[in-house]
This record gives structure tokens, C-alpha cells and sequence, in this order.
């Protein structure tokens, strides 16, 4: 599996972290949801890699996610920025994973900052 960042999209996470610290894992949330196959993904920063964390290579470097939602994944993604709707996407040539890809801490906070940095 391998990831693509976009040179907007580079940009816009970019903005976000500032100087926070972290690892990015693409994250699978189903807090709230009723089963599994229910879940929206998301980039956490995290503070280590567990055994349940594979690494994904991507063009800024490795990427963790839990082994078991590989399988909800294409092997080559995007992660985009549409600066019009000011919202990062998670998708693969046949579609679209999550059209609002947000950046949250590892206590489920929401990073955000001005759009005008981007």
C-alpha cells in the first residue's frame, strides 16, 4: 500500500501540525457507529506504534494503520486538498474514502487553523 500527498495537500497538513508531535496514522473511527464495516477515516497523530499497526509508505514518509482495515483500502491512495470546500481527501482512482479527512489528536481533537495559511 502507498499513499500519495499532493503538493496542496503537503501544504495543508502542514499548516495543521505547526509543531505538534506525533505519528500519523490513518485511522479507521468507529466510535458511535454500529459495527466495523461503519466507520469514517481520519489522521491521527499518535504517540507510538502498537502491534496492531502496520506501516504504510507514502511520499512524506511512513504512515501506521491497524492491520485489520487494510482490507477497506485500495493498495495506492491519494490524500488530496480542495481548496474550495478547504477539506483534505482520502481517495483511489475507483473512489472516494472520505471527502473530509480531518486531522485529530489522539484525545479525538479536531486540528484546525486559518484557512488563509493555505
Amino acid at each position: 500500500m502507498f499513499i500519495t500527498f499532493t503538493d496542496s495537500a503537503k501544504k495543508r497538513l502542514e499548516a495543521l501540525r505547526s509543531d505538534l508531535p506525533g505519528q500519523l496514522h490513518l485511522y479507521y473511527d468507529t466510535e458511535g457507529c454500529s459495527c466495523e464495516n461503519s466507520g469514517i477515516f481520519t489522521l491521527r497523530l499518535v504517540e507510538e506504534k502498537t502491534k496492531e499497526d502496520n506501516v504504510i509508505e507514502s511520499t512524506i514518509g511512513p504512515i501506521l494503520i491497524k492491520q485489520w482495515t487494510e482490507i477497506f483500502l485500495e493498495d495506492q491512495l491519494t490524500i488530496d486538498y480542495d481548496g474550495t470546500e478547504k477539506t483534505m481527501i482520502l481517495k483511489s482512482d475507483g473512489q472516494y474514502y472520505n471527502r473530509n479527512l480531518l486531522l485529530v489528536t489522539n484525545e479525538d481533537e479536531v486540528i484546525s487553523c486559518p484557512m488563509s495559511s493555505i
